[in-house]
């Protein structure tokens, strides 16, 4: 029993980690900004994880170190740009999708999995862009202000819903392919 439960563990973590290498799309292919399996990555933490401060740490700590990379030898004249506060507005709109992805996927099937992808990209949608609108730094801080940051921002949700969606085909359908063929994946 408690192989299995560290198989499945491990399994899990795996697949996040072989998910987050794909982050790094947008470095080799700028016109896929955005294109990430950010959301996908809360989503399935959120999903699977039996322990669900593991839904939180792992994905979140993913996140962390793949900024860590990102940030400091891809973007060095980007990231200054921005605050602290946009950072921590990224992590509580991830936190709130990995939310998602316990409250939604208790049952993971096709119908529950479109609904979390679209709850979950319009929740770190509305939660970011409101933290990079609250900064000040690139929008005033007004109402046209905050109208304009959402519609800027408006090429970067298709990119992250059709990433959402492309990925959690990938990484639900391949974890619950393994689970059909593997028990020690299953839950009791």
């Amino acid at each position: 029993m408690k192989n299995s439960i560290n198989l499945r563990f491990g399994i899990l973590v795996a697949i996040i980690l072989v998910a987050t290498a794909f982050r790094f799309l947008a470095v080799v292919a700028p016109t896929l900004s955005n294109f990430s399996p950010v959301g996908t990555i809360a989503l399935f933490g959120g999903a699977y994880f039996t322990k669900k401060y593991w839904a939180f740490v792992v994905p979140i700590l993913a996140l962390w170190l793949s900024n860590l990379v990102l940030n400091n030898v891809f973007y060095k004249q980007w990231y200054p740009t921005f605050s602290f506060g946009f950072e921590a507005a990224v992590f509580i709109s991830f936190a709130l999708v990995v939310l998602v992805g316990i409250v939604t996927l208790k049952k993971v099937n096709v119908t529950n999995l479109l609904g979390a992808n679209l709850l979950g990209t319009l929740v770190f949608f509305i939660v970011s862009n409101f933290f990079v609108w609250t900064a000040g730094k690139i929008y005033p801080q007004t109402f046209d202000g905050l109208v304009s940051c959402y519609t800027m921002a408006l090429p970067f949700l298709k990119n992250t819903l059709m990433s959402n969606l492309i990925f959690s085909a990938i990484m639900f359908g391949a974890f619950e392919y393994a689970q059909s063929t593997s028990k020690s994946l299953q839950l009791q």
